[in-house]
């Protein structure tokens, strides 16, 4: 395609798919023309932020002023020029430090960097021998030698993540549609940090877990059919408080994780970027609940709630027409067109808490059995002048 993504045939035909990009043209033509009229209207200027601008973005940016709209937007173009120089100093640390990155390893010798868009021409690392043995080779490829440079970056800005798998195709995107590596790694840092809760790509994923929470609280309201199959006939409080989510979730954090790559199609992807850097990440919960909605009656025929899984991994990705998918997520009767960001956070603060009480109960439970357990010690005699060393140290560490 226009990108360099190998055309999916898999899941849509190529007649269709070149169908598509026939109807699809004129609509880009016509988007062209009114963001270069809105444009001149702000000097050539962005615009700020306005109820006009989300509706022209829910349309879709032109491709060639794209990249630049979600840098001013999301607010990586003002953190790249605040840290003037900083890029090139974590790639050097991060060079330096050789193996000594945990990160490393897995970086660049566990097969991320060439299992990223192998069907995209600008991230080939396939090498051809003499024999004609084919071996990949990362390091022949520039975009991918970009990318092992941003990831590294990254694992150096942000120790307490280092690396998580998803972040290279976050990375490699960005890459294609940013103006430079320095602007992907800032792109990279500003979606980890601004556009998701906290410990989202660490190693504890607790911020996966709290929007995939806060996700299947809205299924449960507002597609309570869905529910019904999926909750193995427990309401949603029950499995909040049992910690046993439907295992659905295992497809839909995915989804939030990668932020739909690989999952839509990339027009549609892209389609679904455009606003979220404007609207910010209630965008995601709409596209979710739009994707799990148009599969509702399929999923209400389902004899077994296991054969939800190759629905919502295989039905998203025959969602070509991206214009008109927008227009579903977007529309006024749409399955989430009144959430809010202040809602999503207000979620996102009740569940965090809930899981830091549980925590805390489960620790307090723990304390109290290991004291239970220890065996009661005898009395000092009354010649003792006090209680020993030890016993008042194995009290000051039961009680703690």
């Amino acid at each position: 395609d226009a990108y360099g993504f190998k055309q999916p045939t898999q899941w849509v035909r190529l007649a269709d798919q070149l169908q598509f990009e026939t109807d699809y043209q004129p609509i880009l033509e016509r988007q062209n023309a009114k963001w270069k009229s809105y444009l001149a209207e702000h000097q050539g200027q962005w615009p700020p932020v306005s109820s006009k601008l989300k509706r022209y973005v829910r349309k879709g940016i032109p491709h060639d002023i794209r990249g630049k709209a979600w840098m001013h937007y999301s607010g990586a173009k003002a953190k790249m020029e605040a840290n003037a120089g900083l890029y090139d100093s974590l790639v050097k640390t991060a060079e330096a430090m050789g193996e000594h990155n945990e990160y490393a390893e897995i970086i660049v010798r566990g097969l991320d960097l060439h299992r990223t868009f192998p069907d995209n021409e600008q991230f080939a690392c396939a090498v051809t021998a003499d024999d004609g043995s084919v071996t990949m080779v990362p390091e022949s490829n520039p975009k991918l030698r970009a990318l092992r440079r941003v990831l590294l970056a990254f694992s150096v800005y942000a120790p307490q993540i280092g690396y998580c798998q998803s972040l290279n195709y976050l990375a490699g995107f960005f890459l294609l549609f940013v103006d430079g590596e320095e602007a992907a790694f800032w792109m990279l840092i500003t979606t980890v940090h601004d556009y998701f809760p906290e410990n989202m790509y660490d190693v504890t994923m607790e911020g996966a877990h709290i929007d995939q929470t806060v996700l299947m609280m809205m299924v449960y309201e507002r597609l309570p059919g869905v529910w019904n199959k999926i909750g193995s006939g427990k309401c949603f409080w029950e499995c909040v408080e049992s910690e046993g989510l439907p295992s659905i979730t295992l497809v839909t954090s995915h989804w939030f994780l990668t932020l739909f790559i690989n999952i839509l199609p990339v027009e549609t992807v892209l389609r679904v970027w455009d606003s979220l850097y404007i609207e910010g990440s209630k965008v995601l919960f709409r596209v979710a609940l739009t994707i799990i909605k148009m599969n509702e009656k399929r999923i209400w025929a389902l004899d077994d709630p296991i054969e939800i899984f190759p629905i919502l991994q295989n039905m998203p990705r025959r969602l070509l027409d991206c214009h008109r998918f927008m227009e579903c997520v977007f529309s006024r009767s749409g399955v989430g067109s009144d959430i809010s960001a202040s809602e999503i956070e207000r979620r996102r603060v009740l569940f965090r808490e809930r899981r830091k009480q549980q925590r805390a109960a489960a620790a307090q439970a723990a304390a109290a059995a290991a004291a239970a357990a220890v065996p009661a010690e005898p009395a000092p005699s009354s010649t003792s002048s006090g209680s020993s060393p030890t016993s008042a140290l194995s009290f000051r560490f039961f009680r703690r």
